[in-house]
């Protein structure tokens, strides 16, 4: 008989050709486990529930089920399966090596699975069904807002659930199809995704209203050179603080960084403290409370831009309505803000 063998798993085939697995001394019939004699879904998502907190209890509460149904559904999935996935004591609950090699690719499966399902309806749905649109820190202030809304109101039988990430955050997550749509920076933008720039934000610099600049017209960038800055996280903000160094940069110098901050009220209230100016944009304004004051940036340059981006591969009718909707609204507010990538 032929054999792999890696550290806890031995694979091989008996005489009648069957493939045969064995893991911690358990032979599996492979044949057992072929697409027709899947375990069922429930049992494992009651399964990830108890391995991801070690606990049929907590399993139960986190599902909103009765103890003794998961309990069940974990000693019917170990009989489909012909090997037990957990340890079990009076004291705790541990994952066998099985039970272990299980979680790590049933989870991966279940989320692709949720994903299909996902697109599935929205396919059958035509113009309905849901989109699943992220934003992030810098897009919000823009015309997002007004966009969503208007979409809504036009296609009222869709469902958009909205996610607070960063732009960086978005790029994977609309590259695997967990994100339909984003609202992001432009300059975070990369293939094979597509993008629309929707805005086209003019830098200002944010200052404690007890600064001697609050009360400026506008502030030249090379004023600040010598000034401490507070800007958000590398973590969470990378895409924006690369903009924010070319401005400077321009202007002669790199920001002086003396506090981060991972979202924008604790940023603003590091401003209000007068711990440091920072770059914003200026969709910020209308938003900011009477302590904070936004002042023009005077340089040229000191723009950015806002786009949407999506995967093109993975555009469903419900999308692509919503892309259309947001190229018409793009090219009323700026003809030239409108341009699609390839």
């Amino acid at each position: 008989m032929r054999r792999k063998r890696r550290t806890v798993l031995e694979a091989g085939f008996d005489r009648g050709g069957r493939v045969l697995s064995k893991i911690n001394s358990v032979m599996i019939d492979a044949e057992s486990l072929s697409v027709g004699h899947l375990p069922d879904l429930a049992r494992l998502r009651y399964f990830l529930a108890v391995a991801d907190c070690l606990s049929f209890r907590e399993a139960a509460q986190r599902l909103n089920v009765a103890q003794p149904a998961i309990s069940r559904a974990i000693r019917q999935l170990e009989r489909e399966l012909g090997f037990p996935v957990f340890e079990r004591t009076t004291r705790k609950v541990v994952l066998t090596e099985a039970g272990a090699a299980l979680r790590s690719g049933s989870a991966e499966a279940l989320e692709r699975l949720a994903v299909a399902l996902r697109h599935a309806a929205q396919a059958a749905a035509g113009e309905a069904g849901e989109l699943s649109l992220a934003y992030s820190a810098q897009a919000v202030h823009g015309p997002m807002a007004e966009i969503v809304v208007g979409f809504r109101s036009a296609m009222p039988n869709a469902r958009i659930h909205l996610n607070l990430m960063s732009s960086q955050e978005q790029i994977p997550a609309l590259e695997s199809g967990r994100l339909d749509v984003g609202f992001l920076l432009s300059a975070a933008c990369k293939s094979p995704l597509s993008h629309i720039v929707v805005a086209r934000e003019r830098f200002v610099v944010l200052v404690s209203k007890h600064d001697p600049l609050a009360g400026r017209a506008s502030i030249a960038l090379s004023e600040l050179s010598e000034r401490p800055f507070v800007i958000g996280t590398m973590r969470r903000w990378h895409s924006f603080r690369s903009l924010v160094n070319h401005a400077c940069l321009s202007a002669g110098y790199l920001p002086r960084v003396v506090e981060e901050a991972d979202d924008v009220p604790l940023l603003l209230q590091l401003v209000s403290l007068r711990k440091g100016v920072t770059l914003y944009g200026a969709a910020i304004g209308p938003t900011l409370l009477p302590d904070i004051a936004a002042v023009p940036v005077a340089d040229e340059h000191a723009t950015f831009d806002v786009s949407i981006a999506w995967n093109a591969a993975r555009a469903t009718p419900l999308l692509k309505a919503f892309i259309d909707f947001t190229r018409s609204h793009a090219a009323k507010g700026d003809a030239g803000a409108a341009s699609p990538s390839p």
